[in-house]
C-alpha cells in the first residue's frame, strides 16, 4: 500500500509540474489551431482552386483513373466518384497549404520567443558588463577586490529592486495554484467537519 501511495504521490508531483501543464496546454491550442487551419484550406481555398480549375468531375483537380457510372431513376448516367479510382490533386495541394500555413506560423512563433530569449540574455550581458565595470572603478578607488565585489552587488541588487517595483509581479505557476485550490477545499472540508 505504501509503494502505491508513494507511486501516487509522485504521479500528483509530475502532473503539476509546470512544464507538463505548459505541454497540455500547447497541444491543444496546437489541435484547436490545426482545426482552422484544415477548415481554412478545405472550405475556402479549396472551392476556390477547384472552381478556377473547372471543377471536373464535380471533385475539382481530379484525374480520374478508373470512373465508374450509375444511372439516375432518368436513366442518366451519373459518375459514382465514390467507387471511382481517381487522383485528387486539389486534396494534395490543400495539404501542401495547411503544411505552409503551419510552418509559418511555427517560423514566427520560434522568431518571436528566440528574440525575447536574446533581448533577456542581452539584458543580462549588459547588467554583467556594467557590474564589471563598476568593481574597476572602485578598485581604483584603492577598494579591495571583495570590498568593490560587495559595494557592486548592492548596488546591483538596489536597481533590480528599483526594477522590479516598475514592474507587476509574477504570475503564479499552475503548481502553486493548485496547491493553494488543494489547501482552499482541505478548509472548507473541514469547517464543514466542524
Amino acid at each position: 500500500m505504501k509503494k502505491l501511495s508513494a507511486l501516487w504521490q509522485e504521479f500528483k508531483k509530475f502532473i503539476c509540474r509546470g512544464n507538463i501543464v505548459d505541454l497540455s496546454v500547447a497541444v491543444i491550442i496546437g489541435a484547436a489551431f490545426n482545426a482552422i487551419v484544415t477548415s481554412l484550406t478545405n472550405n475556402i481555398i479549396k472551392p476556390v482552386i477547384n472552381w478556377l480549375a473547372g471543377g471536373a468531375y464535380g471533385g475539382g483537380l481530379v484525374t480520374m483513373l478508373r470512373p465508374v457510372y450509375t444511372t439516375d431513376a432518368e436513366g442518366t448516367q451519373i459518375l459514382d466518384m465514390a467507387n471511382s479510382i481517381y487522383i485528387d490533386w486539389g486534396t494534395f495541394i490543400m495539404k501542401i497549404i495547411d503544411f505552409l500555413i503551419i510552418a509559418l506560423v511555427l517560423f514566427v512563433i520560434v522568431k518571436v520567443y528566440g528574440g525575447l530569449k536574446n533581448a533577456a540574455e542581452t539584458a543580462n550581458e549588459k547588467r554583467k558588463k556594467q557590474a564589471e565595470k563598476l568593481i574597476k572603478k572602485l578598485k581604483k578607488r584603492g577598494m579591495s577586490d571583495e570590498d568593490a565585489a560587495n559595494a557592486a552587488l548592492k548596488q546591483v541588487e538596489a536597481e533590480t529592486a528599483e526594477a522590479a517595483e516598475q514592474t507587476p509581479p509574477p504570475k503564479p505557476t499552475a503548481e502553486e495554484l493548485l496547491t493553494e485550490i488543494r489547501d482552499l477545499l482541505k478548509a472548507n472540508a473541514e469547517n464543514k467537519e466542524q
